[in-house]
């Protein structure tokens, strides 16, 4: 058998799951109640794109050296049977399907082949890993406690949640969590990324915000959103984003339906942009081709229907584009995951967010109480805000939420931001650096740097300075600011008052700016 190679998170979390599944006196109070049974369940959350399936094959492969009897791996989809596959294979480990061959200990199943073939006379798994464990809740899961109350349980997920605020305590007893996301960038094992999204009164936003009805799982209703965004005006919109940002670079697009899906890849094509559309009826034979190609670089990309946002292992996807809209925080998860996988010739990813998802769930390094909507104390549903639009003109244009330099270690930063200048857009100053926007064009004027610092003017007659990452360091209250070597600056209120301060050590609020210049200030 090859060598199962962890990374250091993989294996510790390899450890906390032997630990616990040692410990298989397993109590548990039902109605005030305290009753026991045989078999430990455990659930173990890390984001995608960090290994879980390596981390499956040496937990599985361990178990089989310590106790006997079999472990079955169990699955709600072909891909992620397959993927499975493909791993014990690379680890050299043995296994088999539902021909249940004599002597194979490892048994890859679908969870639905299981729930038509409840009566396996003679075989009693030692062991069920869940693989996608959030769907956990499903009866046809929750049959694998009923008819297998003695086996131990091991379920894997990045996002041990539901949108229904159904808690998963009932099945499983333990929740191990890994590092969050941010950790996971910052030590290099997800990529960076960038964030750019649809504006709040932007036709796109304000369609969303219309939306109605609600699906059987509490989700957006596929033909109200397909009603809503499936029109020629908002696909070539969908196409000049990825042109803006993401031009060269190879991808993936989540669309609504099979027909957003088709549309979306025809216009693409016709625009010179080599693209495809795979959904669920597309031959296996060549969703498999298509995919390959994909992967060979002989494809830019994929427009897919709920294929791809579970299982799908592309580390060199440079961009994710979402053109459908959803309320369920682990498919959000699943979606951005797919792009930040690491590989050597990618520097980052770029999400693409043309359904205004940032709105509702932040960033997908934001950090999450997952023990809290492991419990159902909270749903894994986007908080919905409607914004009173129509206020302002409808203004189509994407905005930056999230630059990667934030996420670079400080040496890193600091080289980074000796290359950021000022840019003027449509009338508007912000930074960037090459083609990265730092500070999207939002203020009247950006002077060029002296020093580390620069001068922006957000109305006429109101000066401020920023730093070289955008931040203001200096509120804009003043008629006019003369930037000085050394970091200093001669702030003028007006004609007859003026000070020279130092920047870094002067005020950053305008509680301090009262206090500091005293009452002439008022």
């Amino acid at each position: 058998m090859k060598s199962l190679s962890l990374f250091d998170y993989q294996e510790q979390m390899r450890q906390r799951i032997d630990a616990e599944l040692c410990n298989r006196w397993n109590g548990y109070v039902v109605d005030g109640t305290r009753k026991y049974r045989w078999g430990r369940s455990l659930m173990v959350q890390m984001p995608t794109g960090t290994g879980k399936t390596y981390l499956m094959a040496a937990v599985v492969s361990g178990f089989l050296k310590k106790y006997t009897g079999e472990v079955w791996i169990v699955a709600h989809r072909r891909e992620l049977v397959e993927q499975t596959e493909r791993t014990l294979t690379r680890f050299g480990l043995t296994y088999s399907g539902t021909d249940f061959r004599p002597g194979t200990r490892i048994r890859v199943l679908s969870v639905q082949w299981l729930a038509r073939h409840t009566e396996l006379k003679g075989h009693q798994p030692s062991l069920i890993v869940i693989d996608e464990a959030h769907h956990a809740l499903a009866d046809t899961y929750q049959e694998l406690w009923t008819h297998y109350p003695e086996a131990n349980k091991l379920g894997l997920t990045a996002t041990p949640c539901r949108m229904q605020r159904r808690g998963f305590d009932n099945l499983f007893d333990v929740l191990l969590t890994s590092w969050s996301i941010k950790e996971f960038i910052g030590k290099g094992y997800l990529a960076l990324y960038d964030y750019v999204v649809i504006g709040r009164d932007s036709e796109e936003q304000i369609a969303i915000d219309s939306l109605q009805k609600r699906g059987a799982d509490g989700d957006y209703s596929i033909a109200e959103m397909g009603s809503a965004l499936n029109k020629a005006p908002n696909i070539a919109r969908l196409y000049d984003s990825v042109v803006r940002y993401a031009k060269g670079k190879k991808g993936i697009v989540y669309a609504i339906d099979i027909r957003h899906a088709q549309m979306i890849a025809e216009y693409y094509a016709e625009q010179g942009m080599r693209t495809v559309a795979i959904d669920s009826k597309t031959p296996a034979a060549k969703r498999d081709a298509l995919v390959e190609d994909f992967r060979a670089g002989r494809i830019d990309c994929i427009v897919n229907v709920n294929l791809f946002d579970e299982g799908f292992d592309c580390p060199d996807v440079e961009f994710i584009q979402m053109a459908r809209p959803t309320l369920s925080l682990s498919k959000y998860m699943q979606m951005v995951g797919r792009g930040l996988r690491v590989h050597p010739k990618k520097e980052l990813c770029v999400i693409i967010d043309n359904v205004g998802l940032y709105r509702l769930f932040g960033p997908p390094d934001a950090e999450r109480d997952w023990r809290s909507m492991f419990l159902g104390r909270t749903a894994g549903k986007g908080q919905i805000v409607r914004f009173r639009h129509l206020i302002r003109p409808v203004d189509n244009s994407m905005r930056v939420v999230v630059n990667h330099s934030r996420m670079l270690p400080d040496d890193e930063q600091e080289r980074y931001f000796e290359k950021v200048e000022p840019f003027e857009q449509d009338g508007r100053w912000g930074l960037r650096v090459s083609d990265d926007v730092v500070l999207r064009p939002i203020y009247r004027y950006i002077s060029p740097f002296v020093g580390d610092f620069c001068t922006f003017e957000l109305i006429p007659g109101r000066w401020g300075v920023l730093r070289r990452n955008g931040k203001r360091c200096i509120p804009p209250d003043f008629k006019r600011i003369e930037l000085l070597p050394g970091g200093d600056a001669l702030l003028v209120r007006n004609e007859i008052s003026r000070r020279r301060v130092h920047i870094d050590t002067t005020f950053t609020n305008a509680k301090d700016l009262n206090e500091w210049w005293g009452e002439d200030w008022k």
